[in-house]
C-alpha cells in the first residue's frame, strides 16, 4: 500500500472560533492506482490533497489521524524530510498552469527544477535530454522549441502538459492531480485524461485524481472517494459507485449531471 489516510482531519484556528475543514476521513490507495475524489466545491477533496503533498500551512492549523506514504507520516515529518518527498516521490498539478509557472523562467528550466534540488548527481547535459524526453512523453510537439519558451508563449492545453512533464521528471511514486482540466476546453480535457491514463500505464505510478466533474471521475478512475463537507460520504470501485450508489449525497451528484436526449 503506497498512501493510506487513516481518521484524517482539519480544524483552522484563524478566527475567534475553530473551524472544521475537514473530519474523519480514512481511505487508502496503492502502487499503480488511480483514485478519483469528487465532491462540490468546499467538500475538503482539494485540502485532503494539499495535506497528502505536505502543502498546509503550519501555523493555525490543528491536524488529527494520519497520512501515511511508504510508512511515512507526511502530517508530522520535520521540513528537511517532507521537502525530500515533494516534488520527487510526490507530485502536485495544479488547476491553472499560468499561476504554477513562472512567467519569467524558460520552461526548460522549469522542467528541470526537481532534478536540480533532488538529483544533483545530474549534470545540466543530463538534466536538459530528461526534460526533453519528458516534454516528448507528455506528446508535445517540437519539444525543443517548447524547451526554450516562455510559458505566456504556449496554449493552455501545452501549459498543462508542460506541467505534468515538470511532475513526471523525477519518477514520482505519486502524483497528485486537483482539477487539471478545469480550464481547458473538453477536446483538450480529453487529451490530458488519455494522457495520465497513458502514464499510468507506462510509468505505473499512482494517481489521485480531484474533480467535480463525474464524467471525468468515471472515465479515468479505478476507484472513487465521494466527499461532502468535510467528510467522506461515499468509497468503493467507480463502476460500482456509479452504477448502484447507496448514500443520498451520491445519488444527487449523479442525478445532476446533464444529460442529452435526442
Amino acid at each position: 500500500m503506497l498512501l493510506e489516510c487513516k481518521d484524517f482531519g482539519i480544524e483552522f484556528h484563524d478566527h475567534d472560533r475553530p473551524e472544521r475543514a475537514v473530519e474523519g476521513v480514512s481511505f487508502s490507495l496503492d502502487a499503480g492506482e488511480i483514485l478519483g475524489i469528487v465532491g462540490e466545491s468546499g467538500s475538503g477533496k482539494s485540502l485532503t490533497a494539499l495535506a497528502i503533498a505536505g502543502l498546509l500551512p503550519r501555523k493555525k492549523l490543528k491536524k488529527e489521524g494520519e497520512i501515511l506514504f511508504d510508512g511515512q507520516d507526511v502530517l508530522r515529518m520535520d521540513r528537511k524530510a517532507l521537502r525530500e518527498l515533494q516534488g520527487d516521490e510526490i507530485c502536485m498539478i495544479f488547476q491553472e498552469p499560468m499561476t504554477a509557472l513562472n512567467p519569467t523562467m524558460r520552461i526548460g528550466l522549469q522542467v528541470e527544477e526537481a532534478l536540480r534540488i533532488h538529483h544533483r548527481e545530474m549534470d545540466a547535459a543530463a538534466r536538459r535530454e530528461r526534460a526533453l524526453s519528458c516534454l516528448a512523453d507528455v506528446e508535445l510537439p517540437d519539444p525543443e522549441q517548447v524547451y526554450e519558451s516562455y510559458p505566456h508563449q504556449l496554449s493552455g492545453g501545452m501549459r498543462q502538459r508542460v506541467m505534468i512533464a515538470a511532475a513526471m521528471v523525477g519518477g514520482p511514486q505519486l502524483l497528485i492531480a486537483d482539477e487539471p482540466t478545469t480550464a481547458l476546453d473538453v477536446t483538450v480535457q480529453a487529451q490530458i485524461i488519455k494522457l495520465l491514463q497513458k502514464i499510468n500505464r507506462k510509468e505505473k505510478v499512482a494517481i489521485l485524481f480531484i474533480s467535480h466533474d463525474l464524467s471525468l471521475i468515471r472515465q479515468i478512475s479505478h476507484r472513487v472517494l465521494v466527499m461532502q463537507n468535510g467528510r467522506l460520504v461515499e468509497q468503493g470501485e467507480v463502476e460500482e459507485i456509479f452504477e448502484h450508489p447507496c448514500k443520498d449525497y451520491t445519488k444527487q451528484l449523479l442525478s445532476a449531471i446533464p444529460r442529452v436526449e435526442l
